[in-house]
Protein backbone atom coordinates (compact mmCIF):
# COMPACT_ATOMS: atom_id res chain seq x y z
CA UNK A 1 0.00 0.00 0.00
CA UNK A 2 1.04 3.17 -0.70
CA UNK A 3 1.01 6.03 1.47
CA UNK A 4 -0.30 9.19 1.71
CA UNK A 5 2.56 10.83 -0.45
CA UNK A 6 4.18 14.05 -0.08
CA UNK A 7 3.24 15.19 -3.76
CA UNK A 8 -0.58 15.03 -2.60
CA UNK A 9 -0.28 16.33 0.47
CA UNK A 10 1.06 19.50 -1.20
CA UNK A 11 -1.49 19.46 -3.76
CA UNK A 12 -4.05 19.92 -1.04
CA UNK A 13 -2.17 22.80 0.09
CA UNK A 14 -1.84 24.30 -3.19
CA UNK A 15 -5.88 23.88 -3.58
CA UNK A 16 -5.84 25.49 0.26
CA UNK A 17 -3.88 28.75 -0.63
CA UNK A 18 -5.67 29.17 -4.05
CA UNK A 19 -9.37 29.25 -2.82
CA UNK A 20 -7.92 30.93 0.42
CA UNK A 21 -6.01 33.73 -1.90
CA UNK A 22 -9.41 33.96 -3.95
CA UNK A 23 -11.87 34.77 -1.06
CA UNK A 24 -8.86 37.14 0.09
CA UNK A 25 -8.97 39.17 -3.17
CA UNK A 26 -12.12 38.39 -4.95
CA UNK A 27 -15.24 39.63 -3.37
CA UNK A 28 -19.15 39.08 -4.97
CA UNK A 29 -20.27 43.06 -6.48
CA UNK A 30 -23.94 42.99 -7.28
CA UNK A 31 -23.49 46.36 -9.38
CA UNK A 32 -20.59 44.56 -11.16
CA UNK A 33 -21.33 43.57 -15.12
CA UNK A 34 -19.47 40.49 -14.23
CA UNK A 35 -20.86 40.22 -10.61
CA UNK A 36 -17.02 40.34 -8.69
CA UNK A 37 -13.97 42.74 -7.91
CA UNK A 38 -10.78 42.38 -7.13
CA UNK A 39 -9.51 44.31 -4.25
CA UNK A 40 -6.53 46.22 -4.34
CA UNK A 41 -3.47 44.88 -3.37
CA UNK A 42 -1.82 47.22 -0.77
CA UNK A 43 1.35 47.56 1.75
CA UNK A 44 -0.97 45.93 5.04
CA UNK A 45 -2.38 43.34 2.85
CA UNK A 46 0.67 42.20 1.88
CA UNK A 47 1.96 41.83 5.36
CA UNK A 48 -0.62 40.51 6.50
CA UNK A 49 -0.58 37.83 3.78
CA UNK A 50 2.57 37.48 5.36
CA UNK A 51 2.04 37.13 8.88
CA UNK A 52 -0.97 34.31 7.75
CA UNK A 53 1.14 32.18 5.79
CA UNK A 54 3.86 32.20 8.53
CA UNK A 55 1.60 31.71 11.12
CA UNK A 56 0.05 28.81 9.06
CA UNK A 57 3.34 26.71 8.25
CA UNK A 58 4.94 27.41 11.84
CA UNK A 59 2.06 25.51 13.12
CA UNK A 60 1.60 23.27 10.57
CA UNK A 61 5.19 21.87 10.77
CA UNK A 62 6.37 23.09 13.82
CA UNK A 63 3.58 23.45 17.18
CA UNK A 64 1.22 20.87 15.93
CA UNK A 65 3.75 18.28 15.46
CA UNK A 66 5.69 18.90 19.07
CA UNK A 67 2.45 19.65 20.63
CA UNK A 68 0.64 16.35 19.41
CA UNK A 69 3.52 13.87 20.13
CA UNK A 70 2.60 14.10 23.77
CA UNK A 71 -0.81 13.05 23.08
CA UNK A 72 -1.93 14.93 26.27
CA UNK A 73 -4.10 18.38 26.37
CA UNK A 74 -2.07 20.61 28.09
CA UNK A 75 0.61 20.76 25.49
CA UNK A 76 -2.02 21.16 22.95
CA UNK A 77 -3.23 23.80 24.36
CA UNK A 78 -0.05 25.77 25.46
CA UNK A 79 0.74 24.88 21.77
CA UNK A 80 -2.22 27.11 20.56
CA UNK A 81 -1.47 29.61 22.93
CA UNK A 82 1.60 29.95 21.83
CA UNK A 83 0.99 30.00 17.90
CA UNK A 84 -2.01 32.73 18.20
CA UNK A 85 0.89 34.94 19.82
CA UNK A 86 3.06 34.35 17.44
CA UNK A 87 0.44 35.60 14.69
CA UNK A 88 -0.03 38.74 16.91
CA UNK A 89 3.73 39.44 17.10
CA UNK A 90 4.60 38.72 13.87
CA UNK A 91 1.86 41.24 12.41
CA UNK A 92 2.46 43.95 14.81
CA UNK A 93 6.36 43.35 14.30
CA UNK A 94 5.46 43.70 10.60
CA UNK A 95 2.87 46.26 10.57
CA UNK A 96 3.96 48.99 13.37
CA UNK A 97 7.46 48.38 13.65
CA UNK A 98 8.82 47.60 9.94
CA UNK A 99 6.07 49.77 7.92
CA UNK A 100 6.72 52.30 10.16
CA UNK A 101 10.24 52.92 10.01
CA UNK A 102 10.62 52.08 6.57
CA UNK A 103 7.11 53.45 5.01
CA UNK A 104 6.38 55.84 7.42
CA UNK A 105 2.83 54.50 8.50
CA UNK A 106 1.35 51.38 10.79
CA UNK A 107 -1.71 49.95 10.26
CA UNK A 108 -3.46 50.71 13.65
CA UNK A 109 -4.69 53.63 15.03
CA UNK A 110 -2.45 55.35 17.76
CA UNK A 111 -3.50 54.91 20.57
CA UNK A 112 -4.99 51.58 19.51
CA UNK A 113 -5.08 50.01 23.54
CA UNK A 114 -2.99 46.56 24.08
CA UNK A 115 -6.16 44.47 24.80
CA UNK A 116 -8.18 45.28 21.65
CA UNK A 117 -5.16 44.87 19.74
CA UNK A 118 -4.63 41.38 20.92
CA UNK A 119 -8.47 40.09 21.33
CA UNK A 120 -8.76 41.44 17.18
CA UNK A 121 -5.51 39.55 16.35
CA UNK A 122 -7.01 36.36 17.64
CA UNK A 123 -9.76 37.06 15.41
CA UNK A 124 -8.06 37.07 12.22
CA UNK A 125 -5.04 34.78 13.40
CA UNK A 126 -8.11 32.19 13.70
CA UNK A 127 -8.30 31.25 9.79
CA UNK A 128 -4.46 30.26 9.49
CA UNK A 129 -4.66 28.36 12.95
CA UNK A 130 -7.52 26.39 12.41
CA UNK A 131 -7.05 25.51 8.86
CA UNK A 132 -3.32 24.54 8.95
CA UNK A 133 -4.73 22.43 12.27
CA UNK A 134 -7.55 20.65 10.19
CA UNK A 135 -5.47 20.16 7.45
CA UNK A 136 -2.54 18.63 9.67
CA UNK A 137 -5.03 16.55 11.73
CA UNK A 138 -6.64 15.05 8.44
CA UNK A 139 -3.52 13.64 6.63
CA UNK A 140 -2.02 13.08 9.51
CA UNK A 141 -4.94 10.48 10.41
CA UNK A 142 -4.94 9.22 7.06
CA UNK A 143 -1.09 8.30 7.18
CA UNK A 144 -1.65 6.62 10.67
CA UNK A 145 -4.68 4.66 9.35
CA UNK A 146 -2.40 3.70 6.66
CA UNK A 147 0.52 2.63 8.66
CA UNK A 148 -1.62 0.47 10.50
CA UNK A 149 -2.68 -1.51 7.74
CA UNK A 150 0.90 -1.73 6.39
CA UNK A 151 1.96 -3.05 9.92
CA UNK A 152 -1.33 -5.60 10.06
CA UNK A 153 -0.85 -6.57 6.51
CA UNK A 154 3.44 -7.30 7.32
CA UNK A 155 2.13 -9.47 10.53
CA UNK A 156 -0.50 -11.26 8.86
CA UNK A 157 2.55 -12.24 5.91
CA UNK A 158 4.95 -12.77 9.40
CA UNK A 159 2.45 -14.88 11.59
CA UNK A 160 2.01 -17.26 7.96
CA UNK A 161 5.40 -17.92 6.96
CA UNK A 162 5.93 -19.17 10.57
CA UNK A 163 2.94 -20.83 10.51
CA UNK A 164 4.18 -22.75 7.54
CA UNK A 165 7.67 -23.59 9.17
CA UNK A 166 5.92 -24.74 11.78
CA UNK A 167 4.02 -27.22 9.79
CA UNK A 168 7.09 -28.61 7.83
CA UNK A 169 8.67 -29.84 10.68
CA UNK A 170 5.71 -31.09 12.69
CA UNK A 171 5.40 -33.44 9.37
CA UNK A 172 8.50 -34.12 8.68
CA UNK A 173 8.84 -35.24 12.23
CA UNK A 174 6.41 -37.81 12.15
CA UNK A 175 7.23 -39.34 8.79
CA UNK A 176 11.12 -39.90 9.90
CA UNK A 177 10.10 -41.56 13.16
CA UNK A 178 7.85 -44.00 10.91
CA UNK A 179 10.80 -44.55 8.12
CA UNK A 180 13.17 -44.98 11.32
CA UNK A 181 10.86 -47.83 12.50
CA UNK A 182 11.25 -49.38 8.93
CA UNK A 183 14.89 -48.97 8.77
CA UNK A 184 14.99 -50.87 12.45
CA UNK A 185 12.97 -53.63 11.56
CA UNK A 186 15.29 -53.84 7.80
CA UNK A 187 11.62 -54.05 6.41
CA UNK A 188 12.13 -53.94 2.25
CA UNK A 189 9.49 -51.14 2.64
CA UNK A 190 11.89 -48.59 3.97
CA UNK A 191 13.43 -47.81 0.64
CA UNK A 192 9.78 -47.04 -0.69
CA UNK A 193 9.13 -45.15 2.03
CA UNK A 194 12.18 -42.90 1.72
CA UNK A 195 11.18 -42.34 -2.69
CA UNK A 196 7.81 -41.36 -1.09
CA UNK A 197 9.31 -39.45 1.63
CA UNK A 198 11.29 -37.55 -1.01
CA UNK A 199 8.17 -36.54 -3.41
CA UNK A 200 6.51 -35.10 -0.56
CA UNK A 201 9.40 -32.77 0.47
CA UNK A 202 9.74 -31.85 -2.85
CA UNK A 203 5.98 -30.30 -2.55
CA UNK A 204 6.93 -28.67 0.50
CA UNK A 205 10.26 -27.26 -0.51
CA UNK A 206 8.80 -26.05 -3.94
CA UNK A 207 4.81 -25.60 -3.76
CA UNK A 208 4.14 -24.62 -0.25
CA UNK A 209 6.78 -21.18 -1.09
CA UNK A 210 3.31 -20.24 -3.31
CA UNK A 211 0.65 -18.19 -1.88
CA UNK A 212 -1.79 -20.69 -3.99
CA UNK A 213 -1.17 -23.82 -5.74
CA UNK A 214 -3.89 -26.28 -7.69
CA UNK A 215 -6.40 -27.88 -5.70
CA UNK A 216 -4.79 -31.44 -7.27
CA UNK A 217 -1.59 -30.57 -6.06
CA UNK A 218 -2.16 -30.87 -2.86
CA UNK A 219 -4.67 -33.78 -3.32
CA UNK A 220 -1.33 -35.10 -4.93
CA UNK A 221 0.65 -34.60 -1.97
CA UNK A 222 -1.89 -35.76 0.14
CA UNK A 223 -2.39 -38.98 -1.57
CA UNK A 224 1.90 -39.73 -1.06
CA UNK A 225 1.41 -39.27 2.44
CA UNK A 226 -1.33 -41.71 3.15
CA UNK A 227 0.71 -44.47 0.81
CA UNK A 228 3.64 -43.55 3.38
CA UNK A 229 1.35 -44.21 6.50
CA UNK A 230 0.48 -47.56 4.63
CA UNK A 231 4.07 -48.72 3.92
CA UNK A 232 4.52 -48.52 7.65
CA UNK A 233 1.45 -50.05 8.69
CA UNK A 234 1.53 -53.63 9.85
CA UNK A 235 -2.51 -54.01 8.79
CA UNK A 236 -3.68 -52.41 5.40
CA UNK A 237 -4.80 -48.97 5.77
CA UNK A 238 -8.34 -47.79 5.70
CA UNK A 239 -9.32 -44.19 4.61
CA UNK A 240 -11.49 -43.67 2.54
CA UNK A 241 -11.06 -40.65 -0.11
CA UNK A 242 -13.64 -39.39 -1.67
CA UNK A 243 -13.14 -36.32 -4.26
CA UNK A 244 -15.00 -34.40 -6.56
CA UNK A 245 -13.96 -31.62 -8.34
CA UNK A 246 -14.99 -29.25 -11.01
CA UNK A 247 -12.14 -27.49 -11.96
CA UNK A 248 -8.57 -28.90 -11.29
CA UNK A 249 -7.04 -25.84 -11.73
CA UNK A 250 -9.01 -24.33 -8.88
CA UNK A 251 -6.35 -22.35 -6.60
CA UNK A 252 -5.95 -22.58 -2.52
CA UNK A 253 -3.19 -21.91 -0.24
CA UNK A 254 -0.99 -25.07 0.45
CA UNK A 255 -1.47 -27.06 3.61
CA UNK A 256 -5.33 -26.70 3.97
CA UNK A 257 -6.98 -30.28 3.52
CA UNK A 258 -3.65 -31.92 4.87
CA UNK A 259 -4.60 -31.15 8.46
CA UNK A 260 -7.29 -33.10 8.72
CA UNK A 261 -5.51 -36.05 6.97
CA UNK A 262 -2.94 -35.44 9.52
CA UNK A 263 -5.38 -35.66 11.99
CA UNK A 264 -6.89 -39.03 10.57
CA UNK A 265 -3.77 -40.65 10.74
CA UNK A 266 -2.62 -39.75 13.90
CA UNK A 267 -5.67 -40.03 16.25
CA UNK A 268 -7.76 -42.07 14.59
CA UNK A 269 -8.79 -45.55 14.03
CA UNK A 270 -7.44 -46.65 10.36
CA UNK A 271 -7.12 -50.31 10.67
CA UNK A 272 -11.05 -50.84 10.72
CA UNK A 273 -12.47 -52.75 7.67
CA UNK A 274 -16.25 -52.05 8.99
CA UNK A 275 -15.29 -48.54 9.69
CA UNK A 276 -12.67 -47.05 7.55
CA UNK A 277 -11.49 -43.17 7.81
CA UNK A 278 -13.19 -40.90 5.20
CA UNK A 279 -11.72 -38.01 4.11
CA UNK A 280 -14.29 -36.35 1.44
CA UNK A 281 -13.07 -33.56 -1.05
CA UNK A 282 -15.89 -31.99 -2.97
CA UNK A 283 -14.98 -28.46 -4.58
CA UNK A 284 -17.45 -27.05 -7.06
CA UNK A 285 -19.21 -23.84 -8.18
CA UNK A 286 -15.85 -21.93 -5.99
CA UNK A 287 -17.05 -23.41 -2.57
CA UNK A 288 -14.80 -26.15 -1.06
CA UNK A 289 -16.02 -28.57 1.69
CA UNK A 290 -14.06 -30.70 3.54
CA UNK A 291 -15.30 -33.60 5.36
CA UNK A 292 -13.34 -35.63 8.22
CA UNK A 293 -14.88 -38.52 9.99
CA UNK A 294 -13.06 -41.52 11.67
CA UNK A 295 -12.95 -43.33 14.83
CA UNK A 296 -11.21 -41.51 17.53
CA UNK A 297 -8.15 -44.12 18.80
CA UNK A 298 -8.16 -44.37 22.29
CA UNK A 299 -4.24 -45.64 23.03
CA UNK A 300 -2.80 -42.92 21.32
CA UNK A 301 -1.72 -39.65 23.02
CA UNK A 302 0.21 -36.91 21.53
CA UNK A 303 0.45 -33.23 23.72
CA UNK A 304 0.89 -31.99 20.30
CA UNK A 305 -2.32 -32.94 18.91
CA UNK A 306 -3.94 -29.27 18.42
CA UNK A 307 -0.90 -27.91 16.49
CA UNK A 308 -2.52 -28.89 12.96
CA UNK A 309 -5.89 -27.37 13.85
CA UNK A 310 -4.20 -24.36 15.77
CA UNK A 311 -2.82 -23.40 12.47
CA UNK A 312 -5.16 -23.57 10.08
CA UNK A 313 -7.78 -21.96 12.22
CA UNK A 314 -5.24 -18.71 11.96
CA UNK A 315 -4.74 -19.37 7.95
CA UNK A 316 -8.40 -19.77 7.45
CA UNK A 317 -8.94 -16.21 9.10
CA UNK A 318 -6.25 -14.80 7.40
CA UNK A 319 -7.05 -15.88 3.78
CA UNK A 320 -10.86 -16.55 4.00
CA UNK A 321 -12.07 -13.74 6.59
CA UNK A 322 -16.20 -14.70 7.04
CA UNK A 323 -16.16 -16.91 3.93
CA UNK A 324 -15.91 -19.95 6.01
CA UNK A 325 -17.46 -21.96 8.33
CA UNK A 326 -15.78 -25.12 10.24
CA UNK A 327 -18.28 -27.56 12.52
CA UNK A 328 -16.51 -29.96 14.57
CA UNK A 329 -18.47 -32.73 16.40
CA UNK A 330 -16.09 -35.01 18.88
CA UNK A 331 -16.78 -36.87 21.32
CA UNK A 332 -14.81 -39.91 23.43
CA UNK A 333 -14.82 -42.50 20.30
CA UNK A 334 -15.90 -40.56 17.16
CA UNK A 335 -14.99 -37.15 14.91
CA UNK A 336 -16.67 -35.31 12.40
CA UNK A 337 -15.35 -32.24 10.57
CA UNK A 338 -16.99 -29.91 8.03
CA UNK A 339 -15.09 -27.51 6.53
CA UNK A 340 -16.75 -24.99 4.05
CA UNK A 341 -15.06 -22.17 2.17
CA UNK A 342 -16.27 -19.63 -0.76
CA UNK A 343 -13.43 -19.49 -2.51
Amino acid sequence: MKLFSTQKEIALHFLFWIIYLLGYFVTLNPDSKILYQVETVDLFSVTFLIATISTFYVNYFLVLKKSFKSHKLLPILVGFILIFFYFIFCRYLLEEVVALQFFGTSNYFKGTSLPYYILDNIHWASTPILASSILWIIINFIRTLQNQVVITEEKKQAEIQFLKSQINPHFIFNTLNNIYSLVVSKSEKSLNAIEKLSDIMRFTTYETQKELINIEEEISYIKSLIDLEAIRMSKPIQIQVEISIDNENQEIPPYIILPFVENCIKHGVIDSAEKPALISIDCNKNVLTILAENKINSKLKDAHSGIGFENLKKRLDYYFPNKYQWNIDKNATHFKSILIIQL
